[in-house]
């Protein structure tokens, strides 16, 4: 049975001429540059501001309001001081607070601190206008952290970085440090990044960043970011090797005695390597995901459409913003969520991925994958689907791109190809047009359709 079917949907208009502020209407990005101080001395990060490198460091301090109004001065001042080493970016924040006694915080678990008291970095890495990380603090140092791109906003991609806070009579004060091998850029002897500094304090309600946000882009992150230039960042060389062995051992009992029903061992081997600086390739060979944390309950009742559990496996994590496509996933009621969804890739025997940039303006992700299935009715030998995934994108003016996207299952004579183009552009300051079309090709061998319960695709 073959069937063959096109989508082009999901165009959408993004228009924030709603996000009006009733306030003042003309508060505007302010132009300028920002550079952190280079220091030998690399600060410990502790959430105490004693160090003299803070005392020496340039800060910003004008943080405006975006929520509930654009424009207005917060209820707290707040200072962020900017410095790096040859081997990381170091960021300190001083939050006052005229109600120290109402901060809001807590100790909880990473990427739940959203409805604390916070203050965050969004960070444009490239400052190609593509895609931003955004690091989250609370005022006792825990961390939160996000991948935004291509108007998708990943929460799993925990990365490694330190923070540590500490409130005191005045408000409270954080010390953030990013190692530079944690994120991808483009080195050289001037360095570009983009960069948004924010706050939000959760009695209030109230958000507000620096640079100030201009109420005529709305929400237009990525195009209002300030630039701050470092002098000779060079990456280092992205290296790991994990290697594993699992044993496993399962008895059952058999007339009143335990017998041996599986006895082995099995060896993975995980591995990545830095093309370039920005450019980063993965490998895996039988890995163990056994170590990964379960999934959230979910109900299933009821559901046009099938569950989506969000991936967790670093493997497949890395660069998984560049597979986001365009005019897909906006919200619960889209039937296309998503076109590349790796969590069936179940039990992969071997992978290989490569993601990031091949030029200034050119992105790649790609995956190839060999996921072993359950063996065939009247078989002991296991089959195997090939998956291979392939991401093209080009950076045009601001934060418009195009792109194009294949993902394809070969399992014998099933299959299952999806490929198109999408894209964004920006209309306006507050307005952008996010399109795709898409085409997909299904095929099953007839003799075989319906013996097993397996989903392609």
């Amino acid at each position: 049975m073959r069937t063959v079917g096109v989508l082009i949907s999901s165009i959408s208009i993004s228009l924030f001429s709603f996000l009006q502020p009733a306030g003042p209407q003309e508060t505007a990005p302010p132009t300028g540059v920002l550079y952190p101080v280079r220091t030998d001395t690399p600060p410990t990060i502790d959430g105490v501001l004693e160090e003299a490198l803070w005392q020496e460091a340039p800060f910003v301090t004008d943080f405006r309001t975006w929520m509930p109004d654009f424009g207005q001065e917060m209820v707290g001042e707040t200072r962020t001081y900017m410095a790096y080493d040859g081997s990381n970016l170091f960021f300190a924040f001083h939050a006052l607070d005229p109600e120290p006694q109402n901060i809001k915080a807590a100790v909880t678990e990473r990427d739940n601190i959203r409805r604390d008291d916070w203050v965050a970095i969004n960070l444009d890495s490239f400052n190609d206008q593509q895609a931003l990380y955004a690091f989250y603090v609370n005022p006792l140092g825990i961390q939160g952290d996000t991948r935004y791109a291509g108007g998708q906003e990943d929460p799993n991609v925990d990365l490694v970085w330190f923070s540590e806070g500490r409130i005191d009579d005045s408000g409270y004060t954080v010390e953030i440090q990013i190692p530079l091998k944690s994120i991808r850029f483009s080195e050289g002897d001037t360095v570009r990044m983009g960069v948004i500094f924010e706050r939000f304090i959760s009695r209030q309600r109230e958000a507000g960043t620096f640079p100030p946000l201009d109420p005529a882009k709305g929400e237009s992150w990525l195009t209002q970011m300030m630039p701050m230039v470092f002098a000779g960042l060079r990456s280092e060389q992205v290296a790991e090797l994990l290697p594993a062995w699992t044993y496993s051992n399962r008895k059952a009992q058999d007339q009143g005695k335990l017998v041996t029903e599986e006895d082995r061992g099995e060896f993975s081997l995980t591995g990545k390597y830095g093309l370039t600086s920005d450019l980063i390739l993965d490998g895996t060979y039988n890995p163990d995901f056994s170590q990964v944390e379960a999934d959230a309950s979910q109900v299933d009742v009821n559901l046009r459409y099938q569950l989506y559990f969000p991936e967790k496996r670093a493997f497949f994590r890395e660069g998984g913003e560049h597979f986001a496509v365009g005019g897909t996933g906006a919200s619960g009621l889209d039937p296309v969520n998503s076109i590349v969804y790796t969590r069936t890739i179940v039990d992969p025997i071997v992978g290989a991925k490569v993601t990031g940039k091949i030029g200034a303006k050119d992105f790649l992700a790609s995956i190839y994958a060999v996921d072993e299935l359950s063996p065939a009715p009247g078989s002991d030998e296991p089959d195997y689907a090939h998956v291979p995934i392939l991401r093209y994108k080009r950076a045009l003016d601001e934060d418009s791109y195009i792109g194009a996207i294949y993902s394809g299952r070969e399992a014998g004579d099933h299959y299952n190809r999806v490929g198109g183009v999408d894209g964004l552009i920006r209309l306006g300051s507050a307005s952008t047009l996010a399109y795709h079309g898409i085409l997909s090709s299904t095929g099953e061998d007839s003799e075989s359709a319906g013996e097993s319960g397996r989903a392609l695709g």
